[in-house]
């Protein structure tokens, strides 16, 4: 199924990141994404940068991954600041990126957790097109309605997750 395509895709490539700066300007930075065992989507970044200072003002985002097969995937929504040091199962996340992800040995080799942002994205939109610009998929909830339902990239498909 096409689930898996695009968990691989997000898994496997660069993502890049798009959201607006304090003075309403587009901003796009590659950025490396962690899909959980739940389907759920992490960002993670140093604390003290402009980027968290534009997501904790303006959490709307957008992800876009281009494959090796130029394969597109979009992926819409929010951020929501995650980071909770003391917290065992922010701890076990963290050490399930650490051991997936060689991005967050290079960034953080020493775990100084103080100095990083865990960023959850609350997905409200995916759009995936195929290699042959087929499209896939168009999944949208918009935020304005419920801003607490999301989706997640299940292993059966996409799933609504309501907290």
């Amino acid at each position: 199924m096409y689930e898996q395509e695009v968990i691989q895709l997000l898994k496997s490539e660069t993502a890049y990141l798009g959201n607006m700066d304090d003075n309403q300007h587009p901003r796009v930075r590659p950025m490396r994404a962690y899909v959980d065992k739940e389907g759920r989507i992490w960002l993670f970044s140093p604390f003290a940068t402009r980027k968290v200072t534009e997501l904790k003002n303006n959490p709307r985002i957008e992800l876009c991954v281009v494959g090796k097969q130029d394969e597109v995937l979009t992926i819409s929504g929010r951020v929501r600041d995650e980071t909770r040091p003391g917290d065992p199962v922010y701890r076990s996340l963290l050490d399930m990126m650490y051991a997936d992800l060689p991005e967050m040995k290079k960034q953080f080799p020493d775990r100084d957790t103080t100095s990083l942002v865990l960023f959850r994205v609350v997905v409200h939109e995916i759009r995936y097109v195929r290699a042959d610009q087929q499209l896939v998929t168009r999944v949208n909830l918009p935020m304005e309605q419920n801003p607490d339902v999301e989706l997640a990239m299940c292993q059966g498909g996409f799933c609504l997750l309501q907290e």
